[in-house]
């Protein structure tokens, strides 16, 4: 699965390559790659040569890394500033997955005490009626989807106050239509090696 783009003309240096970005080498234009993914370029005078014609890269302030905001971003090169590139690729590798999922997807999380939830038909009543995929880790959380909107449900707080959480998992899994049951978190942990440094990869797992 990629999720992001890094093109580059020299090596990136201490950097350690990871398997959901696409590293494209060589004098590519922005029109060449797939632009619904965030996208680095390293090297400025690199970035600029790759799209002589493009406005976006013409306009682009050099102090600024961010040219559009979850889709283009530019580094230097190791001979145009070392230090700048090495933490500069390395924390654009390890924001990527952010710029990816949240643009996407809206998501709420089902508190019961800011939506004045009392009981689980009030819950049910702020849930959409279909849902096309539900995530359930570890029964302490419930992510569910539909369409570009992503809902979450912390069990934990619900059983606190006192709702009955198997009335819960069945209402939810009678409106859904693919469910994955995270019990012991091996699936989580299977993902979270790929993006470690993700904070709200459970929320997102629903949409993978």
């Amino acid at each position: 699965m990629k999720i992001a783009n890094i093109i580059y003309e020299k090596e990136l240096v201490n950097h350690t390559k990871v398997d959901y970005i696409n590293y494209l080498n060589g004098l590519i234009a922005y029109e060449e790659v797939d632009r619904s993914l965030p996208t680095l370029y390293v090297g400025w005078s690199f970035m600029k040569a790759c799209n002589p014609n493009n406005m976006l890269f013409q306009d682009a302030d050099v102090l600024s890394k961010r040219i559009v905001t979850n889709q283009l971003y530019w580094e230097f090169d190791f001979k145009e500033n070392k230090a700048l590139h090495i933490k500069g690729v390395d924390k654009f590798t390890a924001t990527a997955p952010d710029f990816y999922f949240t643009p996407q997807y809206i998501y709420t999380n089902l508190d019961p005490v800011f939506f004045q939830i009392k009981d689980v038909n009030d819950l049910m009543d702020v849930c959409p009626k279909e849902i096309d995929s539900l995530y359930n880790y570890k029964n302490e959380m419930l992510y569910f989807l539909k369409e570009n909107k992503i809902w979450g449900i912390d069990l934990m707080m619900y059983s606190y106050f006192q709702f009955d959480i198997n009335d819960i998992l069945i209402k939810i899994g009678d409106r859904t239509k693919s469910t994955i049951s995270d019990i012991d978190g091996s699936y989580h942990q299977k993902y979270h090696k790929i993006f470690p440094n993700f904070d709200h990869l459970k929320r997102y797992l629903v949409s993978i």
